[in-house]
């Protein structure tokens, strides 16, 4: 297993079994998987894009970067591409999904890209699919500026609105995580209306005075008017408790992204009546501590096994609050799991897998931070 960076200089190797590629959208897809599949002749070639960067160990940067994956690594990556949008997207993922399924034999794990938009459907189709149990981990397909370039991949074929589904297969040991490097601020309260992705009201006040206020007052301008409100939020998301661990809470955050003239606030996730939310704060230092954290809770506690490779998943939102220290993050990230190969992707909303009572509950949120890992 190893990354190169996909240009004409890109040698022909033996032995590559499949290829996992990110990349920002000033490059040609449909030309960098010709070069991948004329240099590693029979390898699946599949990836999505990201926000103005790709990491590696070499840092944060932009064009497009391959993990190549060989026979003698004893990893198999079987992939579907499913061109579809959100109506009827749960459906097709679904089909797609089952073909991932080998009898009774699941994958060990799923990394799963879609484009921005329906990420709860995608994970509905994968549920029917009867794979809720297997850990998924991954992130939304980015642009540079959220104007829709971004696209998912594979074998020549380039979609600007579907879904990547990757199940990977191994006798070796999977480590994931999904966390966020938020901490609440105390603040709490329930969705009283919402519809989808919109929320009206927050204990039964309009849900933009509610947010105004847990922030001190940082939407008051766009309250008179309404606005995009990704600026003022991508530190002040809002959190819900998924899981403790020892007694230490674990959250799944929402990033609302446009406060609306009547009160109204659009979020990047679906955001249910009922469900108890709190102020979540972040800051530049933790969205850097954050990186060596997802690999720390990744790995068995205490212990530090040589690994293979893996995938970083970090949240584009947050790329853009630390634009001078993307570096460090892959620097951090590449020091975490002891110099092995890895790519990632900067992404426009992040899924991951939490556990609670030995269930594995698999969720989408937004400025939060996955890795998957594979053990040498």
């Amino acid at each position: 297993m190893y990354v190169r960076q996909i240009d004409d200089a890109l040698e022909r190797v033996r032995g590559v079994t499949s290829v996992l590629v990110y990349s920002t959208i000033d490059q040609d897809l449909s030309r960098v998987m010709d070069l991948v599949r004329g240099a590693a002749p029979g390898a699946s070639v599949f990836g999505t894009t990201s926000f103005q960067g790709v990491f590696t160990p070499t840092g944060f940067g932009r064009g497009a970067f391959g993990l190549f994956i060989e026979a003698s690594d004893d990893v198999e990556l079987v992939h579907r591409l499913v061109p579809t949008s959100a109506a009827g997207s749960a459906g097709m993922v679904k089909g797609a999904a089952s073909d991932l399924v080998r009898g009774a034999d699941l994958p060990a794990a799923l990394l799963v890209h879609a484009t921005p938009g329906f990420e709860e459907q995608v994970l509905m189709g994968i549920a029917q699919a009867g794979l809720s149990e297997v850990p998924a981990y991954g992130g939304s397909a980015a642009d540079d500026d959220l104007s829709g370039k971004w696209r998912v991949f594979a074998d020549g074929r380039v979609c600007d609105s579907g879904v990547l589904l990757i199940g990977l297969r191994t006798r070796k040991q999977l480590f994931g995580s999904f966390v966020s490097g938020y901490f609440s601020t105390r603040q709490r309260g329930r969705i009283t209306r919402s519809e989808g992705r919109l929320v009206q009201t927050i204990d039964h006040r309009p849900a933009a005075e509610v947010l105004d206020k847990w922030m001190g007052g940082r939407l008051a301008e766009l309250r008179e008017a309404g606005g995009v409100a990704l600026e003022a939020t991508a530190l002040s998301p809002v959190g819900r408790v998924v899981d403790r661990t020892h007694g230490v809470p674990r959250f799944l955050l929402s990033h609302p992204h446009y406060v609306h003239a009547d009160g109204s606030v659009s979020f990047f996730t679906d955001m249910p009546v009922g469900e108890e939310i709190e102020g979540m704060m972040g800051t530049a230092g933790s969205l850097l501590e954050r990186t060596k954290q997802a690999v720390d809770r990744a790995l068995p506690h205490g212990e530090y096994p040589q690994l293979l490779g893996g995938v970083l998943v970090y949240c584009g939102g947050c790329v853009g609050q630390i634009p001078r220290q993307t570096n460090d993050v892959a620097r951090l990230f590449h020091t975490a799991i002891r110099g092995a190969p890895f790519v990632g992707a900067a992404t426009f909303g992040e899924l991951g897998t939490f556990e609670r009572a030995r269930e594995k509950i698999v969720r989408h949120g937004n400025l939060m931070c996955s890795t998957l890992l594979v053990e040498r």
